[in-house]
C-alpha cells in the first residue's frame, strides 16, 4: 500500500474505511469527536495517502489476539430482514383468521335459518286447547 499512496481512492474505498471506523466507534474504542473527525477525514479523502494513520492506534480485526491476552468479544452478527416475507405471513394469517370469521358466521346463519324454519313449521302446527268453563 505504501507504493500505491497517490493513487486515488473511489467512493466504495471511502465507505468501507468509513465501516471499519463505525465498528471501531461502536466497539467504544473511539469517542463520538474521534469518530467524527476520522469519519471525515476518510470521507473527503483523495488518495490513499489521505487515508493513512486513520487506524494506527486502532486494532486490526482481521489479526489474532496475542497469547495471553484477553479475548475481543465478537459482536454476533446481524441478520438481515426480509420485510416481504414478513408482509406474506402477515397476509396469510389475516387470510387465514378472515376464513374462520366467514365459517363461523356462514355456520351461524345456517343454524339461525334452521332454526326459523323449525319455528315457523311447529307454529302451525300447534293446537289451540279448549277452553275449560266451569
Amino acid at each position: 500500500m505504501s507504493t500505491n499512496q497517490h493513487l486515488r481512492v473511489s467512493d466504495a474505498e471511502r465507505q468501507a474505511v468509513a465501516d471499519r471506523l463505525g465498528e471501531h466507534f461502536a466497539e467504544g474504542r473511539l469517542d463520538q469527536d474521534e469518530f467524527d473527525e476520522r469519519a471525515g477525514r476518510a470521507m473527503s479523502a483523495k488518495t490513499r495517502a489521505d487515508l493513512s494513520g486513520l487506524f494506527d492506534d486502532l486494532p486490526d480485526p482481521n489479526t489474532r489476539a496475542q497469547p495471553g491476552a484477553a479475548p475481543v468479544p465478537v459482536r454476533p452478527r446481524r441478520r438481515h430482514r426480509h420485510p416481504v416475507l414478513a408482509l406474506v405471513l402477515l397476509v396469510i394469517v389475516a387470510l387465514a383468521a378472515a376464513h374462520a370469521v366467514v365459517a363461523v358466521t356462514v355456520a351461524s346463519l345456517w343454524l339461525g335459518f334452521l332454526a326459523a324454519i323449525v319455528f315457523i313449521a311447529t307454529r302451525g302446527t300447534r293446537r289451540s286447547r279448549p277452553s275449560q268453563d266451569h
